[in-house]
């Protein structure tokens, strides 16, 4: 049996494919710039944030967030190693540096224990990855937040759905970070993004950078009061982030099937979980009381007495037909943070984890059968020891 590890160009239908056709439909006078604000709004709605603002990535959504904090170079932000590297990579290229804190053992998130340790004269915001679509410790880091003057940019990209204490990641925190790329929770043609803000102040700021920089004037002065009313002013530099009508019209639909999306996430999780629980060196993913996942990703830990390597597992699977991940290499282990002096050793929790974690495979294009052919598989290797 093949297995994917994720589906391919997400799992998009009839009403999907029925947007597309209405929006290239319309006269090419219709107002497309209407869907877009109707995405953002659908989706502040359904998060609960106060301001939302789609943009071309999850990658692009975490770059804007630290302009509108007003990073500056030589500025610190504190997050994690165990990310993919856009989290740490944006802040870099601000000319700032990542300053990361190890990892709690069971849910691979930031360890808050940890962060105030980091905080220097130079600390301007913390940044929480909600790995695999469980919350990481928000009240903790609010309240570190708080007591330090910083900023938390949350780096939802696997969150999408996920709550903290019945609050949807996007409403806790001064900003948050979504991805639409193909293998996330929803997808808008593969890639794709969304910041939540709670200051307007800072939603206007990021709104300036994501479009070149320009301001219309006509947006804020009656046109017909304006002598020049096509005139738009350049008030800084900026970029093209701009998601496009097209995905705007997929995200509204596919918004609308998240929750049915995530359950099934939760089913197959649930199901691993009953078929993996009795499995010596198996150590199963948590979802902690006060949380509800996204379940994003199903990471386990293949422990020593296993008696099998991650790796070793990898392989043996793939000849079964099971496509598997890891999820992820340290950060600290590559070049660009090698570079600011981090070395092996300095995060010992998310390095041991590293030699464990295996991502299997978790998707809404899975079914039942599937899941229980993964498990058996992993059986079968334990009992082949």
């Amino acid at each position: 049996m093949k297995v994917a590890f994720a589906q391919r160009g997400n799992y998009y239908d009839e009403e999907d494919k029925k947007a597309l056709i209405d929006l290239l439909d319309q006269p090419a006078t219709y107002n497309k710039w209407e869907l877009i604000k109707q995405f953002e709004h659908e989706f502040r709605e359904y998060v609960g944030a106060n301001y939302a603002l789609s943009v071309t990535s999850g990658t692009s959504a975490l770059h804007l967030c630290l302009k509108g904090i007003d990073i500056k170079p030589g500025d610190e932000v504190i997050t994690t190693p165990m990310t993919w590297v856009s989290t740490a990579n944006v802040i870099m290229l601000e000319h700032a540096k990542p300053v990361f804190v190890d990892v709690e053992p069971d849910t691979l998130s930031i360890d808050s224990t940890k962060i105030g340790e980091k905080i220097t004269s130079r600390t301007k915001a913390i940044m929480p990855v909600h790995l695999a679509g469980h919350a990481a410790d928000m009240d903790s880091i609010m309240t570190i937040a708080e007591e330090n003057g910083l900023a938390v940019i949350s780096d939802a990209a696997h969150a999408l759905g996920a709550e903290y204490k019945l609050q949807k990641i996007g409403s806790i925190g001064d900003l948050t970070a979504y991805s639409f790329y193909t293998q996330k929770n929803i997808s808008t043609l593969g890639e794709g993004g969304m910041i939540t803000a709670v200051d307007e102040e800072v939603m206007e700021r990021i709104r300036l950078y994501q479009n070149h920089g320009v301001r219309y004037l006509s947006k804020y002065v009656n046109p017909e009061s304006l002598e020049k009313p096509w005139y738009r002013d350049c008030v800084q530099v900026g970029y093209n982030y701009r998601m496009s009508e097209g995905q705007a019209a997929v995200g509204i639909t596919q918004l609308k099937k998240l929750e049915k999306f995530n359950e099934i996430r939760r089913r197959f999780a649930r199901l691993y979980s009953e078929l993996l629980s009795d499995v010596e060196g198996i150590t199963l993913p948590v979802e902690k009381e006060y949380v509800k996942s996204s379940w994003h990703f199903y990471i386990v830990k293949i422990e020593e007495n296993f008696g099998l390597s991650r790796d070793e597992v990898v392989r043996r699977l793939g000849e079964c037909g099971v496509q598997t991940n890891v999820h992820y290499t340290p950060l600290h282990y590559f070049a660009p943070y090698k570079a600011l002096g981090y070395k092996p050793g300095e995060f010992p929790v998310a390095e041991a984890a590293y030699e464990k974690v295996l991502s299997l495979p978790l998707h809404v294009s899975l079914d039942d059968g599937q899941v229980e052919y993964v498990a058996n598989m992993l059986k079968q290797l334990k009992r082949a020891r």
